[in-house]
């Protein structure tokens, strides 16, 4: 018999049952060992640690590919349709990926809506990824607003 986990302290009575029925039944991300909406994707979960009270993927239509790996710090929260790509297809051949860092995000960060974090960047403490953003460079000094296409610099947060 299957161990049925505690409804974890961020997600509501719902979206859990909903979560069980569309992985335990439908098998839909079944390998992923956190909540994860039906319609978000994960692939490689096995490469991805977690901080505390940290559920990517909870929101609709994210995806986490961490072929390269992913770490998340405590209380991290991510928008709906959030993209994290932790590697690139080698251009040579597609069924491969190129190797790299792993994404690193810290602790108490907010991705907004359809934020992109693309492979080896580094978010530090208290980052805010505004909504479409595209992270194409670090920004591992933390407590920052970053935005745009590609994301730079809007204001330093305070500490």
């Amino acid at each position: 018999m299957r161990k049925i986990l505690p409804v974890p302290e961020k997600v509501g009575t719902g979206f859990y049952l909903q979560y069980l029925l569309f992985k335990h039944v439908f098998r839909i991300n079944s390998g992923v060992p956190w909540p994860v909406h039906f319609t978000s994707r994960v692939a490689s979960p096995e490469n991805v640690r977690l901080g505390r009270c940290t559920y990517p993927g909870d929101m609709p239509s994210c995806y986490i590919q961490a072929v390269n790996g992913i770490e998340i710090g405590d209380y991290s929260i991510f928008g709906p349709g959030v993209g994290l790509i932790s590697a690139n297809h080698d251009p040579e051949n597609l069924d491969r990926h190129l190797p790299c860092g792993p994404i690193r995000i810290g602790r108490f960060c907010w991705i907004g809506m359809n934020a992109v974090i693309l492979p080896s960047i580094e978010l530090g403490d208290h980052t805010i990824v505004g909504a479409g953003s595209v992270v194409t460079r670090s920004f591992p000094e933390g407590y920052c607003l970053i935005a745009g296409n590609p994301a730079r610099l809007i204001r330093k947060t305070s500490a």
